[in-house]
């Protein structure tokens, strides 16, 4: 049987790096946030044809459990941490554990069921005014537009 060497790591990397110790007392190699330079954009947003000052609403639907709020915190931590984005999850489903409570049995979401769709409409639209709110503060809606 034969080995193929595996090729050395790379010496130096693009990415600056901040090097810590834990609670034990262990080195812990950590990347620096992605500072820019005013009146720079990050080369991802270069590439991807956008910029820094693009303005995007990101809304994720699928089966529950299968990971929408672990991919959305994920995508938060990104933007803010290497990109210095300001972004914000509104979860529709805290806001329905708000309104109608914890614990809500499997009649609720019955699409038969009148009640829990009114309820479950509520929630979305309370998620929907916040999100409007937060980009109205910050300049990015006029007066009387939508999203």
């Amino acid at each position: 049987m034969s080995t193929v060497p595996l090729p050395a790591p790379p010496t130096a990397s693009p990415m600056q790096r901040s090097v810590t110790a834990d609670a034990n007392n262990y080195p812990v190699d950590n990347p620096l946030p992605h500072v820019l330079p005013e009146g720079q954009n990050a080369a991802p947003l270069e590439v991807m044809g956008s910029t820094a000052s693009d303005k995007v609403v990101v809304i994720m639907v699928g089966l529950p459990a299968t990971g929408k709020t672990h991919i959305a915190k994920r995508i938060c931590r990104f933007l803010s941490f290497f990109h210095d984005i300001p972004a914000q999850i509104f979860n529709v489903g805290d806001y329905r554990r708000q309104l109608c409570g914890p614990q809500m049995p499997a009649e609720f979401y019955n699409p038969e069921n009148k009640k829990g769709a009114a309820a479950r409409v509520m929630a979305c639209d309370a998620a929907l005014d916040d999100l409007i709110e937060v980009r109205r503060k910050r300049g990015l809606l006029l007066p009387g537009s939508f999203v």
